[in-house]
């Protein structure tokens, strides 16, 4: 057994102060950290069995479900019968020329057509082995259905047809309601108007006479304020003591009655005269309201009509659509109609009568 000489004397210091540092490390210190716990892969509890966790896996994988594609088709079975008539009339076309040109074809075109023949059986044959009872049952079921599906699209779009022609016909109604209450609306805006303009033409016209009938008035409203204002300087008078004459104040009232009374009468005359101005003057003008509602209901049937012949909101004279042979051609249809005798028919209310020079010329 081998040691190295003075390896514990004080002069290994070394080995003395590592032993100091060991000494002075607190008990129950771990040196190294505890490992980590295992990590179960795939989190794979204890407590599944592997059966269990492949029957858990399996669940979790989507599963893709697959449509089921139908083998029978309208359009086969219309091919299929379209090839079957084609055949049966090539047979009977056949047939029907080696009747007829049984004496004249040669045993070579005999042949031939013996040999079309077969093979138009063959295709026959062919084709009625694969139109089983299924088949037929299934093919039936899919006419009846494909029957029912256009029924109903056709009964679909015959009520969005409908549907269609009702809400354009509220649409058209509503516009219709929209428009007579605008024109409504103008209307009434154009007879206050004419009523303020009448009134202020009125006033203009009755000045004079308006002016007379309140001249009346304030004559009036003197007079009567100097009786009140003599009845009040009698009564003064009196209460002071003086002498009041009674024939003057009888005298004074009696000419104010007279005065007042001739202001009376012509203040009847001059309100009179007023009224039968007023009155005339309304007359004349419901009379340019009359027309004016005539003139206004007239150029309601004229575009009525134009709209009736022609439809649109173009005028008919211009609207030729740019081709200028075929309006031509139009216009000179229509008046090959136009007839000056005295057997014609009078033309519709709202078109336009020439005058005797065009007719003449």
């Amino acid at each position: 057994m081998f040691y190295t000489p003075g390896f514990y004397d004080r002069g290994n210091f070394t080995f003395q102060r590592n032993m100091q540092n060991f000494q002075n490390i607190p008990p129950n210190f771990p040196l190294v950290p505890p490992p980590p716990p295992p990590v179960t892969p795939f989190l794979l509890t204890p407590e599944l069995s592997d059966q269990e966790y492949i029957k858990k896996f399996e669940n979790r994988i989507p599963v893709t479900v697959k449509k089921k594609i139908n083998k029978f088709n309208i359009s086969e079975l219309h091919n299929k019968l379209h090839t079957l008539v084609l055949s049966l009339n090539n047979i009977k076309n056949q047939e029907c020329m080696l009747s007829n040109n049984i004496n004249t074809l040669s045993e070579e075109e005999w042949n031939s057509t013996l040999n079309n023949i077969k093979e138009n059986k063959n295709v026959i044959e062919s084709v009625t082995a694969q139109l089983s009872s299924s088949y037929l049952d299934m093919s039936r079921k899919l006419v009846a259905k494909r029957t029912a599906k256009r029924l109903r699209l056709k009964r679909l779009k015959k009520e969005r047809k409908r549907e269609k022609r009702e809400q354009i016909k509220e649409l058209e109604e509503r516009s219709r309601k929209i428009d007579e209450n605008l024109q409504k609306i103008k209307d009434d805006i154009q007879r206050v108007k004419q009523e303020e303009e009448a009134k202020i033409q009125a006033d203009i016209l009755l000045k004079e006479v308006i002016k007379k009938k309140q001249d009346a008035k304030k004559s009036i409203a003197k007079l009567e304020a100097l009786v009140k204002l003599r009845r009040a300087r009698q009564n003064t008078a009196r209460g002071r003591g003086q002498e009041v004459s009674d024939a003057e104040a009888t005298n004074f009232q009696n000419s104010i009655e007279r005065i007042k009374k001739l202001w009376e009468i012509k203040l009847l005359a001059y309100e009179k005269e007023e009224a039968e101005s007023r009155a005339q003057m309304e007359q004349t003008n419901k009379q340019k309201d009359s027309s004016t509602l005539v003139e206004k209901e007239v150029k309601r049937n004229l575009l009525k009509w134009r709209k009736a012949l022609f439809g649109g909101v173009l005028y008919p004279q211009v609207d030729f659509k740019g081709d200028m042979a075929t309006f031509i051609d139009v216009r000179s249809h229509w008046d090959r109609y136009i007839d000056g005798s005295e057997g014609s028919t009078p033309l519709p209310m709202g078109w336009v009568v020439p005058s005797s020079k065009t007719v003449t010329t």
